[in-house]
């Protein structure tokens, strides 16, 4: 049964041609990347990130803001917007409960995060292998790790626009309330990093890409782990109750 609500949902967003409105806009960005690694890139301080780290350029491109944004966006769409029309205090047909609906739902946004992912990744390295040829691969081993690492922060912020669309009445509430928490992250990031470090899931977004020159260290890895499974526990347990609350 949920198989078949996420294959309705995935249809949805199919329809309305979201996957396409992301791929042409993080396209844009990775041309943008090669362009500025190519030709001169000591003249725009690019350098470091020509052939092997190419890859990890284009993956802080899609971490930074519009991954999470486009995310948002679509937590927005298949709950906040869903919510605003009452389908989660009404009944549900063929013995579908509030709990499989929002199951179905999860596991779509998971699905297009995981999709927008291997795109950025497949399209980076066969635009850098056309200019650095097998040289993209160089340190494609540390490239793994940090896909594998980013993938965990990238779950639990899918759990977290889903909690907070749980909450919003409408798509635009939602995406206001995403826009200012995703810009203060991203300020808190860069000057409160000491601080946050045990407590912001979304601050390893950043030392999991080595975003700005961020070095990724065992000791870093560990505490990123374990702020991110509490927190996907702690939205887990947030979101049943609410959609418990929601039902009655």
């Amino acid at each position: 049964m949920v198989i078949e609500l996420v294959k309705i949902q995935l249809k949805r967003l199919h329809r309305q041609k979201l996957f396409y409105l992301y791929f042409v806009v993080i396209g844009a960005f990775i041309v943008s990347n090669l362009f500025q690694c190519t030709g001169k890139p000591e003249d725009t301080g690019m350098e470091y990130y020509t052939g092997g780290r190419f890859l990890t350029l284009c993956m802080q491109s899609h971490i930074d803001i519009i991954g999470p944004l486009f995310l948002s966006f679509i937590s927005a769409l298949l709950i906040s917007g869903e919510k605003a029309t009452g389908m989660f205090r009404q009944p549900l047909l063929n013995g579908i409960t509030k709990k499989q609906l929002l199951l179905a739902k999860i596991i779509s946004i998971l699905i297009v995060a995981l999709v927008c992912f291997l795109f950025v990744i497949l399209f980076s390295i066969i635009l850098g292998f056309s200019v650095w040829g097998s040289g993209v691969f160089e340190h494609m081993k540390h490239c793994l790790l940090q896909i594998v690492l980013l993938m965990l922060p990238q779950i639990t912020m899918v759990l977290f626009f889903v909690f907070i669309s749980l909450y919003m009445s409408n798509i635009s509430s939602m995406m206001c309330i995403s826009l200012i928490l995703l810009l203060v992250n991203n300020l808190f990031s860069q000057f409160f990093e000491r601080y946050i470090s045990f407590v912001d899931f979304m601050y390893y977004l950043y030392p999991f890409s080595e975003y700005n020159g961020m070095v990724l260290s065992a000791n870093t890895i560990m505490v990123g782990v374990i702020v991110n499974v509490i927190t996907m526990l702690l939205l887990s347990n947030g979101m049943i109750k609410r959609i418990h609350h929601m039902a009655m």
